[in-house]
């Protein structure tokens, strides 16, 4: 009768653990936002509404394509193809441009992704202006990329340019102003992202605690129950 008893309990137990363990392992898995999708939808409007733009206007532009041509980037054949797909496309970029909401939202995006991409092309030659004179800085990147002489003096040229390229755009003190903004947005984010991380987490466990605790019952009931018999 004792090991009937046990049986019961291993049973119970065994059961009880593989429901608390599914819950849990579900309840550390990445959800999807409320409508099932992932990611910014504004920012995927806009990026087919600027596909779509420069899809028709390249396809209009039979000089442009002729010099594709020319330079072997596309066939006759490729170019009739891009030509359908504007067609094709026709339509719905009319529809988005009907939606004088999306357009202006998009100016404002597309604003904001050129002033990243901008703030990014500056952080580049920072770090190339930074080595600008200092030879052994140099010599150390051009061993350490594996480059000959002539390679050697493309990089020594590349810096020297950088530098002016650089100070073109540092007298853009706009720029200079959003590029900083966005580095603080960036850190502020991370520093966000990190606390927030670590508060879903206790929130996680926690509730993992809580729904296994009906199983962890069960199997303190069964215990119980087998006492008696």
């Amino acid at each position: 009768m004792r090991s009937v008893s046990f049986l019961i309990v291993f049973f119970l137990a065994f059961a009880s653990s593989a429901f608390a363990y599914n819950d849990f392992y579900a309840s550390l898995q990445p959800r999807k936002n409320h409508n099932g999708t992932k990611g910014n939808s504004i920012n995927k409007q806009c990026k087919t509404l600027n596909k779509l733009e420069k899809l028709t206007a390249l396809a209009s532009n039979q000089t442009k394509l002729d010099a594709m041509i020319a330079n072997g980037k596309l066939d006759d054949a490729e170019v009739t193809e891009l030509k359908a797909k504007a067609a094709n496309a026709t339509a719905e970029l009319q529809t988005m441009m009907a939606n004088s909401t999306l357009v202006s939202t998009c100016l404002v995006v597309d604003a904001h992704q050129k002033a990243v991409s901008e703030c990014k092309t500056m952080s580049k030659w920072e770090k190339w202006a930074a080595m600008a004179g200092n030879t052994t800085a140099i010599t150390a990147l051009a061993t350490k990329k594996g480059l000959n002489a002539t390679q050697t003096t493309k990089l020594e040229e590349k810096i020297a340019n950088a530098t002016a390229k650089l100070q073109t755009m540092m007298a853009n003190t706009t720029l200079v102003d959003l590029c900083n903004t966005e580095l603080k947005a960036v850190s502020g984010g991370e520093a966000a992202s990190s606390t927030g991380s670590a508060t879903a987490a206790q929130s996680t466990g926690g509730a993992a605690t809580i729904q296994a605790m009906p199983y962890v019952s069960l199997v303190i009931v069964a215990g119980i129950f087998a006492a008696f018999l």
